[in-house]
């Protein structure tokens, strides 16, 4: 995500695509500050994700929180994450 500069402000500790699911906390989850580059990753990320992606927007902090809408899907939700992050692309709108 830093790659295509969707600034990230917290993720659950310890989550990696290589943990054993036992190893690590049920709930996976990544937050970022509202604008429009992150906007735009989000509706990507929800076209992808579809059902298995749960966001919230944060209107008081001005923030997304993405989340495995399963609990226990931490590895299927990074991954899902970087594929994601590394099919983004944000085109800028020019007037």
């Amino acid at each position: 995500m830093n790659r295509k500069h969707v600034a990230t402000d917290f993720s659950c500790a310890g989550v990696s695509i290589w943990d054993e699911p036992e190893d690590h906390s049920l709930y996976a989850y990544i937050t970022m500050k509202a604008d429009e580059r992150s906007g735009a990753f989000v509706q990507w990320a929800m076209r992808y994700m579809r059902h298995r992606l749960l966001v919230v927007y944060e209107l008081e902090r001005n923030r997304y929180d993405l989340s495995s809408f399963f609990l226990g899907y931490n590895r299927s939700f990074c991954q899902l994450m970087e594929y994601c992050a590394s099919t983004f692309e944000f085109e800028t709108k020019t007037i």
